[in-house]
This record gives C-alpha cells, structure tokens and sequence, in this order.
C-alpha cells in the first residue's frame, strides 16, 4: 500500500482499511443479523430532512450540548485506519479526542488492533461479557450480541439525541441500510448507509505502454485481451510478465475478479430479479459461460499466474516493478498508484468492457454487514449518539484539521460520511475548471479536495495526482459518474439482513463459490463441473443450504 496524500482519506468515503488494488474496503466476513428479515420494520425515516439540518433535533434537547461532568465512553480502534497523519497525532492524544473532551466525553479504548485482531478481541469479549461501550460488530457479531441481549437499545435515545445533520446522513439511502439495525422493532446499531455506486469496477491500464504500442482504449473484452496479450508478448518495460493482476479474493466485489465477470454479465454473491423471484447471481448460467472464458484467458497466460493465491499488496508490488500493466479495482485505484506514476509510469482509468456490445451493469451491493453498538451496560448511551453527532458537525471543520489523512479515522467507529459526497464534489470540480470559479455552493470537503487536484492540474506536484486522477476530468470518478447517469450498475435486489439461513450457511456457500470459481479458472476443474457446484449450493439444509436461503430470501421480497 502506498503513502498517498493527505487528502485520501476524504474520497474514499465509506471505506475502513488499507486501500490496496484489489480492495479498497475491507467488508465483513459474513453478512449475517439477527432475526429474520421479514420481522424487520419497513426502512425508518428521519423525523427530520437535510432541508432543515442545521436545526436541532427537538425543542428540549441539544444534540451538541457539553456536559458539565465528563462522561467516560470506552470504545476501540482499527488500527489499519490509522496512517498519514502527522507525529503529533496519536491513538490517544489526537484532534477528534480534544474535540470530543471539549464537549465532556472522554474517549479511550478498551482494545484495538487491525481489522482481523478486532474481529478475535471482540469475539472474545462477547464470549466473556466484557464490552467496551460502543464499537463496530460485523453482522455475525451483531446477531450473536442481540440474541444474548447484550446490547442497549437506542430507540428512544437516537430519536431524541440524533441531530438533524446525523439524520439526514444515515437516511441518504431512503432508510435501506438503517432499517436493518432494528430487531422486534427496536433499534439496536447504528448501520451507514452504502455509497454503493462508488465501488463500480474501473480499469486501470498503463497509458504510455498503450501509446508504445500504438493501441487504443478498449471498447470491447476482447480488445482488453488484446492489450494484455501485447503487454506480455512484447515484455513492455522489459519487465511486463502479468496480462492482467488479479487476488485470491475473485468474489469481492472490489477486486480484479468481479469487474472481469461483469464485463461477461455474470455477478457475484449479489440477488437478481428474474420472472418474479429473487435468484443468486452465483449460480446463473451466465457464470457458467464467464468462467469458461476466465479459464481459456488463464491457460493463455493472460491472467495473473499467482492468481488463487497473491494477496492485494503483491499486486501494488508487481505493478510498481513494472511486471504489471492493467489492473481492475475500483475509483481508489490512483491511491494505489500513486508511487507508480511519481516514478513515471502514466495510467489512464476505463470503464469495464462488454463481451458483446450489451452496455456492462457493474454489481454492487446493499447487504447489512454490520453496524455499531452499544453496550448495554453503558452508563451514557446518549453519549454515543452526541459523539456522533460531533462528527457530522465537525468532520471538515478546521478543529479537525479538514479531514487530512487518517485523522478522519481517529474518530472510529463514529465515522458517517454524505454517501453523495464524490458525485457533488467531481462535478464541482469541473464547474470549476470551467469556469475559473467555485460554485455558489459547494460540498463539505470540496475545498480541501480541489487544493489537492490543484496541485498536479497546475504545478505537475505529484502530491496532487491521486485526488487529481480521482476527481479531474478523465477520472475514476468521472466514470462512476457516467454508469450512475446511464443507469449503469447493478444493486443486489435483496438490501435486507440475513435470514436465520444466511445465519448458518453463507460462510459455507461463500468458501464454496470461492474454491469452485479459482478452481475452474485454474483449471483445477472445468465448467462441465458448473451443475455439480449448483447441486452441492443449493443443497438441503443439512449441506449448504442455499434452497433454503433463497426461500427465505424470497418470503422478504414478497413481503416488500
């Protein structure tokens, strides 16, 4: 992973570890709750709208009042969140903890680690009954937590706490993502809500290799073939050896894998409408056919040798070396190549190419991975709520050092973030260089995020690239931009919380897909084995589970 500039943190919104190539989220491991979706409340809407955020949440309560006597909240801390920031700046002594001091609520931790060392502490934690005040819980941990009623229930405290600034954050989805935080009708996490748009699969490919080859941009899988197949064949920088880099994780929806299968309209781990009933993308005839062409690209050496087994930071490895020439990530990708293009190497960003013309849905995802929560032995859960609040207030605001990198993160877990921010502040941007002025009114973190681009637009300071490569005209985000506009993803048609199944049996069925699709394109087996793997997903119950799944998934969209 690459140092970056100390903007990064802005851009990458929703976002909570290290941002590699193949994956700039890290998500949870399993996407499982509590209770059976068909017992959840439809999606709850704030008592108040961005229309009037600036007010208070109700006539006797200020959602930003200081206590006189400080409160003690314990919490914990991702440390993978932590980077780029100035020396002076530690877990314990930082910018957001003397805000949250100056307002009465002293902040500590109860335990911190990385992403993986938090999962273990806070399963162990639940294990004992030794929770910190509020933390962040994958969905598994947040079923677990409910089911032993180890968990404050914030009904009441969230509506009478929760600024009009909050509110208006967490319901930018309409409501899809907070209406899972709620069991028999009360609300007991905090879930953000998912700029899922964001995370559309973009190629990144090496430009000056393009032009050294006299190629054009691909407009087709097959031109994308060709590019690599060039790449390789004439050894481009004298150390080109990879046709396109791809991770272990092929089903993550941020990495190489899933934008190469919808390039092939096949989607992963994602639910389709087809005649009425909900069916997994998994188990479609259209990954059959997707992964018999991954198979064939592999066998002709176009497709990372290591694939199955590389991890994300290899990539940035062989792309720095030059071994690599085309990578497939998401709107992050500049972060990641940022030490690559200050040391000369130039990329240029593309939408993923179709197989056949037909405009490419890239898949995205509004599943319930989890939330944040409190402890039910918190003595102050109000507290929780205003820390929260403070960061709405206060997220670009010079206390906190205008979201420079990693400081953001000091705030975990109370990070929420407008999921339009990106879309508002890429065509502000351009209004900008249009014009030569800044619009009339501009989106939180525009400021700092055009000071950035700035800095390469109009002194070539390669400080500025990433945000530039990111927010500028032929940008990442100019091409998430154009697929929002034309309509161009696909959002999972099942946005609820696991069923009682998925509680079971998702893990399972992911390892399962997983192994087969590395399997088939390997050529450990082949696609003639597509109908066993259907047969062993969708198996009873008592195997894998998925018949089952899909029946409960579909007993929610009748209910809908």
């Amino acid at each position: 992973m690459n140092g970056g500039n100390t903007n990064e943190k802005l851009v990458c919104l929703l976002l909570a570890v290290l941002l590699v190539l193949g994956a700039c989220a890290c998500a949870a491991k399993d996407q499982t709750t509590a209770s059976d979706t068909t017992d959840q409340p439809a999606a709850q809407e704030p008592a108040d709208t961005a229309d009037n955020a600036d007010e208070t949440a109700t006539a006797d309560v200020d959602p930003l009042g200081k206590y006189d006597t400080p409160v003690e909240i314990t919490t914990t801390m991702n440390e993978d969140n932590i980077r780029n920031v100035e020396s002076s700046q530690t877990m314990d002594s930082n910018v957001w903890h003397d805000l949250f001091a100056e307002y009465g609520i002293n902040v500590s931790y109860k335990f911190s680690g990385s992403a993986s060392d938090l999962e273990t502490k806070i399963n162990m934690a639940i294990a004992t009954d030794d929770l910190p005040d509020v933390m962040s819980v994958t969905a598994t941990q947040f079923a677990d937590l409910t089911d032993t009623d180890m968990l404050a229930d914030l009904t009441d405290v969230f509506e009478t706490y929760a600024s009009d600034k909050l509110k208006a954050k967490l319901y930018a989805d309409g409501g899809v993502m907070m209406s899972n935080g709620y069991v028999d009708g009360k609300l007991y996490a905090i879930v953000l809500p998912i700029a899922y748009y964001d995370y559309i699969p973009v190629v990144s490919i090496r430009s000056d290799w393009l032009e050294e080859c006299g190629l054009e941009a691909p407009k087709t899988m097959d031109d994308l073939w060709n590019i690599a197949k060039t790449f390789k064949d004439n050894n481009m920088g004298g150390t080109c050896t990879i046709g396109i880099g791809m991770t272990k994780n092929v089903t993550d929806v941020l990495t190489a894998g899933v934008g190469l299968l919808n390039g092939y309209h096949a989607y992963s781990n994602i639910w389709l409408e087809k005649d009425g009933e909900l069916v997994n993308s998994n188990i479609q005839p259209e990954m059959k056919a997707a992964l018999g062409a991954l198979a064939e690209k592999y066998s002709e050496g176009l497709i990372d040798p290591e694939f199955g087994t590389k991890e994300n930071a290899q990539i940035v490895e062989d792309v720095m070396a030059g071994r690599c020439g085309i990578v497939v990530s998401n709107f992050c990708a500049p972060f990641d190549l940022a030490n690559a293009a200050a040391d000369g190497q130039q990329w240029s960003f593309y939408a993923v190419p179709s197989v056949d013309g037909e405009p490419v849905l890239a898949q995205e995802s509004a599943n319930f991975t989890g939330g944040v929560v409190v402890s039910a032995k918190c003595e102050h859960p109000e507290a929780v709520i205003k820390l929260f609040n403070l960061f709405a207030e206060y997220e670009f605001d010079e206390k906190t050092g205008n979201n420079a990198a990693g400081l953001r993160n000091f705030a975990y877990p109370f990070v929420v973030d407008d999921i339009n921010a990106n879309y508002k502040i890429h065509n502000e941007y351009l209004q900008f260089l249009e014009t030569g002025k800044t619009p009339e009114t501009v989106t939180a973190g525009y400021d700092s995020t055009v000071e950035a681009c700035e800095k390469y637009n109009k002194d070539g300071n390669m400080e500025g690239w990433s945000m530039y490569a990111i927010f500028g005209p032929d940008s990442t985000e100019a091409l998430v931009n154009a697929a929002v506009e034309a309509n161009g993803y696909l959002v999972s048609a099942y946005t609820g919380s696991s069923t009682e199944s998925m509680l079971n049996y998702d893990s399972t069925l992911k390892t399962l897909t997983e192994q087969f699709i590395t399997d088939v394109i390997r050529g450990v087996k082949t696609v003639d084995d597509f109908d066993d793997y259907v047969a062993s997903w969708k198996a009873n119950a008592d195997y894998h589970g998925g018949d089952k799944i899909t029946e409960e998934v579909n007993a929610w969209y009748t209910a809908q």
